[in-house]
């Protein structure tokens, strides 16, 4: 059957999986995974830009929700189930997201430091397809580690692709652990693999876990199928009546009104380096500054939006000068 359908099946809907694992403890992530996830999420934790964590097939959202519940600064958690029935604690916790939805078309709007998927991959059809698209969304550094059973992957005439794909995965320098039937990798990938997902099978029975799983089947073929590339980060900045909120994509910065000492925008040419933008840039009392191109979204409206509240003219943007220097948009005082 094709993914539209085996999302209905009751194997996969209904499966128990990961409804109730937790972070840490007998039935956990930590256990599963043979790692702490927090303990991973250490190093961008202590950096300026924060960490983000994306668990595929998050079941009810209790390992997130116990992450969350550590209230660590700068942590970003991001969870996605196909069936969406997430624990009240999850659905209330600070910093979480949860998506109801299928992992074989979500896409997020930006890359994770930690990607999991515990035991999840069992109950997808294109399993590979998955992995592909999954390995393009980390950041520089950032760790995947999910469940993938080798002996769930078959070929159309349904011959086992389970020497195959692992002599793939490691060409590919992703790492395979047999005996966890857990699939790592460290960084984004492109896994160009030379199989095309003709359909999958709910009947297949249980498989190592002892639950009902679901089989996958692939056709060779000359090239693979490149996954999309991963999701450049959104960036945006905006003016209100509390302050200026600079979002990286990957880290947002806020300053209220109290905060800000001055802001000013310039025009920046590098013509070696092909650079050529205009930046705003807001100082703060404390001595630190924002900073944000013009590429990101809103910027001629903050702009004019600060220098509506200073009480004067918006520069001509377009007209901006590398001469020109910073050219003041507000001012305290």
């Amino acid at each position: 059957m094709d993914e539209e359908r085996l999302q209905r099946s009751a194997v996969v809907a209904n499966n128990a999986m990961n409804r109730e694992r937790g972070l840490d403890g007998v039935n956990s992530y930590a256990r599963d995974l043979g790692f702490h996830p927090l303990d991973r999420l250490e190093p961008p934790l202590s950096g300026q830009d924060g960490a983000a964590w994306l668990d595929l097939c998050c079941g009810r959202g209790r390992a997130l929700a116990q992450a969350a519940g550590q209230r660590r600064d700068g942590l970003t958690l991001v969870g996605v189930d196909l069936v969406g029935h997430f624990d009240p604690a999850a659905a209330s916790a600070p910093n979480l997201t949860l998506v109801t939805g299928s992992i074989t078309t979500w896409r997020p709007d930006r890359t994770f430091d930690l990607i999991t998927c515990v035991h999840g991959l069992h109950y997808v059809g294109d399993k590979l397809g998955v992995l592909a698209r999954a390995l393009t969304w980390l950041s520089p550094g950032g760790t995947f580690a999910g469940h993938l059973d080798l002996n769930s992957i078959r070929l159309l005439d349904g011959g086992p692709a389970t020497r195959l794909v692992r002599r793939l995965l490691r060409e590919a320098g992703i790492g395979y652990d047999a005996r966890r039937r857990l699939v790592t990798c460290t960084g984004p990938r492109e896994l160009d693999l030379p199989l095309a997902f003709a359909g999958a099978d709910d009947q297949a029975g249980p498989n190592y876990t002892g639950q009902p799983a679901v089989d996958s089947y692939y056709r060779p073929t000359r090239t693979g199928t490149r996954a999309e590339p991963a999701p450049s980060p959104r960036r945006a900045v905006t003016v209100d009546d509390t302050g200026v909120r600079v979002d990286h994509g990957t880290w947002v910065a806020e300053a209220a009104w109290a905060d800000l000492a001055g802001a000013t925008v310039s025009r920046f040419v590098v013509e070696v380096a092909d650079v050529d933008h205009l930046e705003l840039t807001v100082d703060l009392v404390y001595g630190h500054h924002l900073s944000v191109a013009d590429d990101a979204d809103g910027f001629a409206e903050a702009v004019a939006e600060l220098a509506r509240r200073w009480g004067r003219p918006a520069p001509d943007l377009a007209a901006l000068a590398p001469g020109d220097g910073h050219v003041d948009v507000w001012r305290r005082g």
